[in-house]
């Protein structure tokens, strides 16, 4: 089977390696097309696989949406309904995700929302059903078409699809149009609730678990026959890793103490938390000060997150003692050295620290115990937002939470107090979680086998455009014409100094 997987960039080939791998073992090959340039490292992936299954992948950049008619249209009409899903009261708490959508928007639809004919549900609701049948009525991108007919795959994989404004819808209804089977793979455990609306669903939807899979019918409309839970095939890995070198010798390479605990304290996204240093100093000071010697005795290990570190650059933290900040720069962990780094800063701390981030869950994978702490700093985008919840709440949680600074502290000596053998960490929100088909079972084979089911001998009939299909065209034409013309004015202001 030849697969054709869609990505908005090649850093998205971390979330979907394990199940690609297990795909190309059993002996499918790959276009893999993204729609821009990265710099996560994302082609080091690529090349990890060019090596393991030698003439099994190709990879190329999508030509530009910007050159069509009806890319202005569209993007307006999309970025229009992304931004009035978090109107939504289910969104009422989430300020700073209605801030970033409102950001993304045009500022005609922001305007429009708050206008009084369509402050209430009903006439919200209204008004995007009509543009969602509008957005429905648009030619598919002659890109999307171009890359089909080029590369003639037997299947389209995407992810995340669901971006703000995404393009990739095109590719969907190209695919539709021509009988192609298509798969969202769900990346990520914040996609389903923190970014744009799935404007086209495909044919099959994979997920990490239950939870999502509500997610996707809740916020998506996905019915249930099309959404598969396969495990989180991104953290297949972390279960079966070991250390390379001993801790000692991970201690010294990071220029901590030998001779004592530490806890890693791991860095959020720039969304999450743009501004984290102030709150990282303060969270050490008040351990250096605690009156309790084993606690304010203790390791600190910064690890900054790969796309936030440019505010580490020149931080100095040598005034705290035996505080490394490692490494500097960030490191996204797409290869084997950068994973392994990783994996041993986890699992050789005594636990780990984190606002609101992936690598929380990945360090209770470890067997590490989890904790974070309200900050009104970080209200929007901790409690604030509906994936921090799946933290606290799944099969009695993953994190120990703490309201205060002291109350952190108060957990932290309790954990140092109790036996290591006794410590817990989160092990049955794991379970239910990353692996709900068992903690034994991977989620890759299972994913393979959900994209196998539904790429093989499953070609559907190709949709042919009706009559009322051209009508609605005809219609949208003037339309698009006025949004190409507004964009380019919006380009042209931007250049000017």
């Amino acid at each position: 089977m030849k697969i054709l997987l869609s990505v908005s960039h090649f850093g998205f080939l971390r979330n979907l390696e394990a199940g690609v791998h297990e795909l190309a073992r059993r002996g499918h090959s790959f276009h893999l097309l993204a729609d821009r340039k990265d710099s996560l490292g994302g082609t080091r992936t690529i090349e990890q696989l060019e090596r393991q299954f030698p003439g099994r992948f190709t990879f190329s950049y999508a030509q530009s949406a910007k050159g069509s008619r009806w890319h202005a249209l569209a993007i307006f009409l999309r970025l229009s309904l992304d931004y009035w899903r978090y109107l939504d009261p289910r969104y009422d708490r989430a300020t700073a995700l209605r801030a970033r959508a409102s950001r993304q928007a045009p500022d005609a639809s922001v305007r429009v929302a708050s206008a009084w004919p369509f402050r209430g549900r009903r006439r919200r609701r209204l008004l995007s059903n009509t543009f969602r049948f509008l957005e429905r009525g648009l030619p598919v991108g002659e890109y999307a078409s171009a890359a089909l007919d080029q590369h003639q795959p037997d299947l389209l994989m995407l992810t995340p699809l669901l971006y703000f404004g995404s393009q990739q819808v095109d590719y969907v209804r190209a695919a539709r149009q021509r009988g192609i089977p298509t798969i969202l793979c769900v990346g990520s455990w914040d996609h389903l609730t923190t970014k744009g609306l799935i404007h086209e669903v495909p044919d099959l939807i994979t997920v990490w678990n239950d939870a999502q899979r509500s997610e996707a019918a809740e916020f998506h409309g996905v019915p249930a026959a099309q959404v598969r839970v396969t495990g989180a095939q991104a953290y297949d890995h972390w279960f079966t890793m070991s250390p390379r070198v001993t801790r000692e010798e991970f201690l010294r390479a990071v220029g901590l103490p030998v001779d004592r605990d530490y806890l890693l304290y791991l860095c959020s996204s720039p969304f999450i938390a743009p501004r984290e240093v102030a709150f990282v100093r303060s969270w050490i000071e008040g351990l250096r000060q605690h009156a309790n010697p084993r606690l304010r005795e203790l390791g600190v290990l910064v690890r900054p997150h790969p796309q936030n570190a440019e505010q580490w650059k020149e931080v100095d933290l040598s005034g705290f003692g035996d505080v490394a900040l490692w490494p500097r720069q960030g490191a996204n962990p797409v290869d084997s050295d950068a994973r392994a780094d990783y994996y041993h800063s986890m699992f050789f701390s005594v636990a780990v620290v984190g606002v609101n981030t992936s690598a929380q869950i990945e360090s209770g994978i470890v067997g590490r115990p989890v904790f974070s702490i309200r900050s009104p700093e970080f209200a929007g985008t901790q409690e604030g937002t509906l994936h921090f919840q799946h933290l606290k709440s799944v099969n009695g949680g993953l994190l120990s939470m703490a309201d205060s600074l002291d109350h952190h502290y108060g957990q932290l000596r309790a954990l140092l107090e109790t036996p290591a053998a006794e410590r817990t960490h989160g092990r049955d929100f794991i379970k239910t979680f990353v692996r709900p088909h068992g903690l034994d079972r991977a989620a890759a084979p299972l994913f393979a086998d959900a994209v196998e089911e539904a790429g093989q001998g499953h070609r559907r009939a190709p949709v042919k455009s009706t009559l009322r299909a051209r009508l609605l065209k005809a219609v949208l034409l003037p339309l698009a014409t006025i949004a190409a013309r507004a964009r380019g004015r919006r380009a042209q202001q931007a250049e000017v100094p």
